[in-house]
């Protein structure tokens, strides 16, 4: 990423801005698909201003969420600091493998997220296989994401293509999807 656009994005979060609001609904469908266990461990990934996180911590997950952007990890903090020690936050570039695998264990979440982040980053194969690393037998990834062929032309760069798509579902024990209304955004459950 650009020092131009991570500076944008610092700046975002700085302002209290956040992105979709995570409704009722999306909640239910997920507790349908992943049901919660006592124990079980999430890793929200780009948790933004920690919306997702703390309904993730509400459902009964021992949730991590991370960010690269200092000001959304400090405002997730903040706002949720109540939520301790179910709900954790910390700084952490996914995109960069090194600091990933220094910074989390193998095979050690039950479920991870990535709501409305992973049409922003570069190599989304890399994704998807780091992500199948943190992951233990059984757990789930969830993705949550426009579809850029359902959105105008203008916004297609907030959205996953039909390649970005195959891409990171292929290789996965098994998979399902539901869509979250008709404007294209949908949840894809990929199971190792």
């Amino acid at each position: 990423m650009t020092p131009v656009a991570q500076a944008r994005w610092e700046d975002h979060f700085a302002r209290g801005r956040g992105f979709r609001g995570v409704r009722e609904q999306e909640l239910r469908l997920l507790g349908e698909a992943v049901r919660p266990r006592a124990g079980a461990r999430a890793l929200d990934i780009g948790c933004g201003l920690g919306t997702y996180a703390a309904a993730l911590a509400g459902l009964g997950y021992d949730t991590l969420a991370v960010d690269w952007a200092d000001a959304a990890v400090s405002a997730t903090r903040d706002r949720y600091a109540d939520l301790e020690p179910r709900l954790r936050v910390r700084r952490l570039d996914f995109e960069d493998a090194g600091e990933v695998s220094a910074a989390l264990p193998r095979a050690g979440f039950d479920l991870v997220t990535m709501r409305l982040v992973l049409a922003f980053m570069a190599d989304k194969t890399a994704v998807a296989e780091r992500v199948r690393g943190l992951l233990t037998p059984g757990g789930a990834w969830v993705v949550t994401t426009p579809l850029a062929e359902r959105l105008p032309q203008e916004r297609r760069y907030i959205g996953m293509t039909a390649e970005d798509v195959a891409a990171v579902t292929q290789g996965w024990g098994r998979g399902e999807w539901y869509d979250l209304d008709a404007g294209g955004v949908r949840c894809f459950v990929l199971r190792v």
